[in-house]
Order: C-alpha cells, then structure tokens, then sequence
C-alpha cells in the first residue's frame, strides 16, 4: 500500500519508562495536525497539548469514545492514548465490556481515524488492540533528539527510522508530569 503518510491506523509506541513514548505520540500528533491530515478540534487525547488547543480528557471518556466511534460514524478523529496498557489490559475487564469497546478499533482506517497509542513493555494491551495495531514503533532519546525506529508494520518493508524535533521542543509542547486518569 503506498501512501505519503509516515504512520497510519492503529500504531504502537513501546518501551521502558522515560524513554520518550508519550513525547514521540505528541510530536507525531502535532506532525499530523501541521500535515493538514488532522485538524486539532478532531483530536481526542488523555494528554493535553495547550499550543494546538487539546484538552486531557478522562480514559472514561476516550473508552466512551471508542464505544461509539463506529456505531455513531466518528470520521475523521486523531486518538491518543497514552499509557494503554492501563485502560485495556491484556488480563481484561471481569466483563466483556473490553472486548465490546475494542471490537471497534478493527474500523479505525475505514472510518479514516488514527489510533496512536503509548504502552509499557511486558504483555500489554488486550489482544484485540494488539491485533489491531499496524505499526509498532520503538522510541529512544539520543542526546537532544527523539529517534523513533520501527520494529514491525503489517504493510511489510524494512524497518526504518523517523527522526522527530528535538526533545526540548517537543517537552514544551505538554506537561510531561500530567497524570494520566
């Protein structure tokens, strides 16, 4: 599939605590929004980006979201998730209330969203997520700059690297100690 974008559908950011997982979401969000892709007031995201208008929202409200994304015909959204591995556990909810949820992740490119997501390495996010994800990318921070390498993507191709702004533009962009909630 050829296409101009760097990332599309549902895409992964992993790895270790500090390695810059939710500084590489929010940098390849506002590459997004400069893109012309996505606008921010079709941005819903747990972290805020005050420059480009994009409030914190809860992870209530963003499963909410998802419940509806595909039966209220939600076109045209830019998810951010960071810390997923929170809202949807591998282990599950006690109900089938995740699996209902995460069923609708499966239309994100049809409906024309983009899922970005961070998690912590370890097992992860439900393996309906996990399936669902096209892209997993593996973050690291080289002296002032985020250097993001891509370790699996379902179109094939050799593995490469984005090189994103410098970590200090990038940290100035959102609160780097905001709870995620």
């Amino acid at each position: 599939m050829e296409t101009d974008r760097l990332i599309e559908g549902v895409v992964k950011i992993r790895g270790y605590m500090r390695c810059g997982k939710t500084a590489s979401m929010v940098a390849l969000a506002v590459n997004e929004i400069q893109q012309g892709h996505y606008s921010p007031d079709k941005v819903i995201s747990n972290v805020s980006i005050p420059s480009y208008g994009i409030v914190q929202k809860r992870n209530t409200e963003i499963i909410d979201f998802l419940a509806r994304m595909k039966e209220d015909q939600l076109r045209g959204w830019l998810i951010l998730i960071d810390e997923a591995d929170q809202l949807f556990s591998h282990r599950g909810y006690s109900s089938k209330q995740q699996s209902q949820v995460l069923v609708n992740v499966w239309q994100a490119m049809k409906l024309d969203n983009m899922i970005i997501y961070t998690m912590h390495e370890g097992l992860g996010v439900d393996l309906i997520f996990r399936d669902a994800t096209l892209m997993s990318l593996l973050p690291e921070i080289v002296g002032n700059r985020i250097v993001i390498y891509t370790i699996d993507g379902r179109y094939g191709g050799e593995p490469y690297l984005l090189e994103i702004a410098p970590v200090s533009e990038v940290f100035k962009l959102y609160n780097t100690k905001e709870a995620v909630y």
